[in-house]
């Protein structure tokens, strides 16, 4: 059977879109276990739009889609209707964070709904449609059955990820040189753990795990980068120290098997400084770029958000990177209540320490999390429209007026970027050797003033949902 992998294009490049692009993992590592028993092909429309005409050369019998992200729901929408004007008998099925959390959504415009992990679901799920078996059969799913939307029992997690495949990284081969994670491109992917310890009411990753933390042998992990190509190897871990002793053997491993590559990791704040002497030894085998969820720079803010971190952990973190000279992406979160003063707060905390490429978000409910939830009871949610999800738009109460809101915000990311975007920034970059990363921030704060200024976020607000999006598909 032949089976298409559609990873949908974004409805916007800004956001976190403009700091990475990353290797599409989850429908790799899918495509590792479907390509056992079928034909795989793999398109990301982030880069290809041409769905029709690869469904028009491919003539697939079943398409599955990737929907992780709520902001690119309407995406996944269009490419489900696609698939069906072309040929109404393939079989279409969905997986992913957003598609697991809010799977109703998929109700009419899916056949199948892969729930949490798909590597066996999908696999199952497949070989019973295309021998005409009940879906009822399938743990981890949700179909539909006439009018009705059915749930069958959990799929129990894979309790040894060692047993997974790797991911089939030729399916997606010939984009892999436009994939990036800041200034590294190409640059690929690699997953070692899953879940997350911690519970932070904003995310939805530790509920998508079911409040579990599972991680890869060091000597798995060291097979699958032996097979990497790229010099460049973005660690996905939502914390890739949270197993110390894990990460220490397979240093060591890589030590030992003379591999030489450059590594972006995700890690906590504390883990940082904890754990100093470990990363220095990372450092000597090719650490170079650390992302930071630092969230906020209040011990407020981090209580309010359940980050479990303490405040003085934020300029210990970015203090010890610059001591390993390990470079930093810290990330924090703009809360909907924020006054000028709170913008003003920020923006002079990411001056002085230096923050060469912080990534500002604004405080989204995504569903599935605490905070949707909270939220929805509250009444607060402004918007249902999935659009504006992206982290760019506030769907709750600003304290300020909205366009005051999306002014403060876009002067706190232009105050960051303005000072590196300068012919003298150019000269400072050029004689570090850094001049990617300059072109990198004159690039986000040119996209930020022409297409997201105050006035243009706030019409975004009386756009119909799946406008914005629209416009990411050809007309014909």
């Amino acid at each position: 059977m032949k089976v298409l992998l559609v990873q949908p294009p974004t409805h916007s490049s800004l956001g976190l879109q403009a700091f990475m692009l990353p290797e599409p993992l989850g429908l790799e590592t899918i495509g590792a276990s479907l390509r056992l028993d079928h034909e795989v092909r793999l398109l990301d429309m982030r880069l290809e739009p041409g769905l029709r005409q690869e469904l028009k050369s491919f003539k697939p019998d079943a398409v599955g889609v990737s929907a992780c992200f709520t902001a690119d729901a309407y995406s996944v929408y269009r490419v489900l209707e696609m698939v069906k004007e072309y040929n109404p008998g393939t079989f279409t099925f969905v997986g992913g964070q957003h598609a697991t959390m809010a799977h109703r959504d998929f109700f009419g415009r899916a056949d199948a709904v892969v729930l949490g992990e798909g590597e066996v679901t999908s696999q199952e799920l497949l070989r019973c449609w295309e021998k005409g078996r009940p879906l009822d059969e399938v743990a981890g799913l949700a179909f539909r059955r006439g009018d009705q939307w059915v749930q069958t029992a959990p799929r129990p997690l894979i309790e040894n990820l060692d047993e997974t495949p790797l991911p089939a990284r030729s399916l997606s081969w010939r984009y892999f040189p436009h994939y990036f994670i800041g200034t590294r491109c190409p640059c690929a992917s690699l997953e070692t753990s899953r879940g997350c310890p911690y519970r932070c009411s904003f995310c939805v990753v530790w509920r998508f795990y079911r409040q579990t933390y599972r991680s890869r042998s060091p000597q798995r992990v060291l097979q699958e980068l032996r097979q990497i190509k790229s010099q460049d190897v973005f660690f996905t871990d939502d914390n890739a120290l949270a197993q110390p002793s894990r990460m220490e053997k397979l240093h060591q491993l890589i030590r030992e098997a003379g591999l030489r590559k450059r590594y972006l990791m995700q890690l906590r704040a504390d883990s940082i400084v904890r754990y100093r002497d470990l990363l220095a030894k990372w450092r000597e085998i090719g650490l170079e770029t650390v992302f930071v969820g630092f969230e906020s720079i209040t011990q407020r803010g981090l209580d309010e958000l359940n980050k479990r971190l303490q405040v003085k952990y934020v300029e210990e973190a970015i203090n010890t990177l610059r001591q390993l000279g390990i470079a930093v992406m810290g990330s924090f979160i703009i809360k909907p209540e924020f006054g000028k003063e709170d913008f003003a707060l920020l923006k002079r905390f990411v001056k002085r320490m230096k923050l060469p490429m912080p990534v500002f978000s604004i405080l989204t409910p995504l569903p599935g999390s605490v905070l949707y939830e909270e939220k929805s009871q509250s009444g607060e949610i402004t918007s249902r429209n999935y659009e504006l999800y992206d982290l760019l738009h506030s769907v709750l109460p600003t304290r300020l007026k909205l366009r005051q809101f999306y002014r403060e915000f876009l002067s706190l990311n232009l105050s960051s970027y303005m000072g590196y975007a300068t012919p003298m920034g150019f000269i400072k970059r050029l004689s570090m050797g850094k001049v990617g990363i300059f072109f990198k921030q004159a690039w986000i704060m040119l996209r930020l003033i022409r297409e997201n200024h105050p006035g243009a976020l706030a019409r975004h607000h009386q756009l119909a949902p799946g406008e914005l999006s629209a416009k990411r598909f050809p007309s014909k």
